[in-house]
C-alpha cells in the first residue's frame, strides 16, 4: 500500500472510534467549566467576552472519591495573569458536580500532586521588583480533607517550575 492510501486508511480507522473514546469528560473541558461559573455566578458572559476565560485545566481526582475532577484556572482578561483558581468535582458520569473550592490569586500557576491534593504557585514581589520580575514564588499545598480544602504553610521557591503554568 502506497503512503497516500495509508494514510486515507489510517483516517478511516480513526472516523470509526466512538467520539468518546479520546474525548474528555465533561468536567474537564474549558466551555463546560465556564458554562459551571456562569450558572454559579462566579462568571458572566460580558468577563468571558472580555478575556475573563478559564486558561488552565487540570483534569484527575483530587477529592479522593475516584471521580474526576477539574482543577482550573482564570485568566484576568488582562496583565494579571491567572486571578483565580478552583476545583469543580466531577460525578461518575464525567458531568460537572459541585464548585467545592474558588479563591483569588494573582499569575496563579496550577499542578495535580495526587488523588486528595495539588499545588498552586504565585509570584512573590520584593518591595522593588518590577510586575515582570518577582525575587521568589510561593508554593501552597491544597489538601482534600473529606468535606473541602485547607491550605497548607507556603513554600518558598526562587524559581517557577513549567509544569505549573503550561496549558
Amino acid at each position: 500500500m502506497n503512503a497516500p492510501a495509508a494514510a486515507t486508511a489510517a483516517l478511516a480507522a480513526l472516523a470509526l472510534l466512538p467520539a468518546t473514546a479520546s474525548a474528555k469528560p465533561a468536567v474537564c473541558q474549558r466551555a463546560t467549566l465556564e458554562a459551571e461559573l456562569v450558572d454559579g455566578r462566579k462568571l458572566t458572559g460580558e468577563r468571558i467576552a472580555n478575556g475573563q476565560r478559564v486558561s488552565i485545566v487540570r483534569c484527575g481526582d483530587v477529592t479522593a472519591d475516584d471521580n474526576t475532577d477539574a482543577l482550573f484556572a482564570l485568566a484576568s482578561g488582562g496583565t494579571a495573569g491567572n486571578t483565580r483558581f478552583g476545583v469543580i468535582e466531577g460525578r461518575e458520569d464525567g458531568s460537572p458536580g459541585a464548585l467545592v473550592l474558588y479563591k483569588r490569586g494573582y499569575k496563579v500557576g496550577l499542578a495535580r500532586r495526587d488523588r486528595r491534593s495539588f499545588e498552586v504557585l504565585q509570584p512573590h514581589y520584593a518591595a522593588a521588583d518590577p510586575n515582570c520580575c518577582p525575587s521568589s514564588f510561593r508554593l501552597t499545598r491544597y489538601s482534600w480533607f473529606g468535606n473541602g480544602f485547607s491550605a497548607g504553610k507556603a513554600k518558598k521557591l526562587t524559581g517557577a517550575p513549567r509544569r505549573f503554568y503550561r496549558p
